[in-house]
Order: C-alpha cells, then structure tokens, then sequence
C-alpha cells in the first residue's frame, strides 16, 4: 500500500477549485458563491475506509476529514506568530487510485474570513 500525504490532496483540491463553492446549501439559505478572504489551510482531523454497494461489488474507497483554517497575524503571540481561526471543515472522498470523487463542505458562512454571495 502507497503512503500518501492527506494534507497535500486538500490542499491541490483547494487550489484547482481557486479555493471557491459554487452552489452552497446552508441549513436554509442558498449561496451562489463561497470564498474566502485568504487560501484555507487543510489540516487532516480524521479518515476512514468507506465501502459502498454497486452493481454485484463493493467499491473502496478512503474518506479524508480536514478542518480549514485561516492563519491571522497576532502581534500578542510572539512565539507563533499566527493564531489560526477555524471557518468550516471538508470531507473527500478518494476512490482506490487516489482521485477525489466527491467532497463535502460545511463552512462558517457568518466568519468574517468567508465571503457568501446569496443566491
């Protein structure tokens, strides 16, 4: 089995979308368009193997849970220098050759780092 790194999947995938929702359920309302104020930063929270029924056989694939963080300059924090502030998470599926096959966004559209363009 190949190692591969979670956190640089999200972070091609925040990149090849231009970091951007296009369609975007939130309880009731509707978004147009989701961004964000800066590039998220995708840190892996947790993963699991998910197998799903399809015709006579089972496909396997790999769910990857990450939060997306903003990271904000504090001048406070002397030792860091970045505080990072937390506007959603994103769920990936991975099919068995590694490629994104569905996601699954759940963001803070009331965090002043994210930008909600009502549909």
């Amino acid at each position: 089995m190949e190692q591969i790194d979670a956190n640089q999947i999200a972070e091609q995938h925040l990149q090849a979308c231009n970091a951007q929702i296009n369609g975007y359920w939130d309880e009731d309302e509707f978004y147009e368009v989701i961004s964000f104020s800066q590039l998220p930063h995708a840190e892996l929270t947790s993963g699991s193997w998910v197998i799903s029924p399809n015709n006579n056989k089972n496909q396997h694939g790999l769910q990857l849970k990450f939060a997306l963080t903003i990271n904000l300059s504090v001048a406070s924090d002397s030792l860091h220098g970045h505080s990072p502030t937390t506007i959603g998470d994103l769920i990936l599926i991975l099919d068995e050759n590694i490629e994104v096959v569905d996601e699954n966004w759940l963001i803070n559209v009331n965090s002043p780092y994210v930008i909600a363009t009502p549909g």
